[in-house]
């Protein structure tokens, strides 16, 4: 379940339009071959939504997933010409509102469309789907792949090593963190804690490449399917880990943050615990080249912290 990058250099897609050749994408359900630039560009996920505008292409129409997980509150690192977009209803006929928006490349996710779903929106224009089988995408990957699509592979590169260069920078300002132990988790009931437990997923991406790794016996309960595992809330112990970044569901913090056990916690005896608003918090589990750098200026200090550990 920034700031500033939504400018950079480069013509738009407009125009470039009808300059560029075929571009065929490897996906998860085969192959897309997009001919020329696409100019309406449908975005049925987040993450793909700000890949897009990171590279100058405001999409026409997108499904909103960080509204969903935060009862509708804008994201501070979107840029200002996502709101002139159109949003796709998730509980209205997808396709049908798809098709209204005349769009020439539809990105549309696992959780944007299953493979029927996909089948009928490639009917309507180029669709990318999935890239990979993880539950979150690599953000480099969506960059990556709109850049080549968009004939902006250069501008794609800077957009990552800009990022890239943030988190390097951390990381080398802290050596004392390699090695040291992750996790996040969210409370998304009274009831129910998500625990993120495959350090391939793309949300685990930031942490690893700081050189920090998920605890062992949390990825070996997630087994070979990984992604994220439910915890009763009894089991907050098992949140043993050298760092911990927390957040809760709109009305819950509260919750979270009263729940038995918690301020034993490793990380909150250790200064380490970073408990995120729900925005922020979903920016960093359906990470973006604009939302990391947001992420980032709230992770540093806890980062700091736990370098000199």
């Amino acid at each position: 379940m920034t700031l500033g990058l939504a400018a950079c250099g480069g013509d738009s897609a407009d125009d470039q339009a009808g300059s560029g050749g075929s571009v065929t994408i490897d996906h998860a359900l085969g192959q897309t071959t997009i001919e020329g630039v696409p100019t309406r560009v449908v975005a049925l996920g987040t993450q793909w939504a700000d890949a897009s505008q990171v590279l100058g292409v405001t999409p026409v129409g997108y499904l909103d997933l960080l509204g969903m997980s935060t009862g509708g509150q804008a994201a501070p690192w979107e840029p200002a010409e996502l709101s002139e977009a159109t949003k796709v209803n998730p509980q209205g006929d997808i396709v049908e509102q798809v098709a209204a928006l005349n769009p020439d490349l539809i990105l549309a996710p696992g959780f944007g469309a299953d493979k029927t779903t996909f089948d009928k929106l490639n009917q309507l224009a180029p669709t990318i789907p999935s890239l990979s089988k993880a539950q979150i995408e690599k953000w480099q990957d969506q960059v990556n792949v709109l850049g080549r699509i968009y004939h902006k592979e250069d501008q794609a590169q800077q957009v990552i090593g800009d990022v890239e260069g943030k988190i390097d920078a951390i990381k080398e300002a802290n050596p004392g963190i390699a090695g040291k132990t992750f996790l996040t988790s969210y409370l998304a009931s009274p009831t129910q804690l998500m625990v993120l437990a495959d350090p391939k997923d793309g949300a685990s991406a930031l942490f690893t490449e700081l050189g920090m790794v998920l605890p062992q016996k949390l990825v070996d309960e997630a087994g070979p399917s990984g992604g994220r595992i439910p915890l009763s809330p009894e089991r907050i112990g098992d949140l043993n880990s050298d760092m911990m970044v927390a957040t809760a569901a709109p009305g819950i913090d509260a919750t979270f943050q009263s729940l038995p056990g918690y301020n034993d916690l490793p990380s909150a005896r250790n200064g380490t615990l970073v408990y995120l608003d729900i925005v922020s918090g979903t920016g960093l589990n359906m990470p973006t080249a604009l939302s990391l750098p947001y992420v980032l200026n709230k992770l540093e200090p806890a980062l700091e912290k736990l370098g000199q550990q």
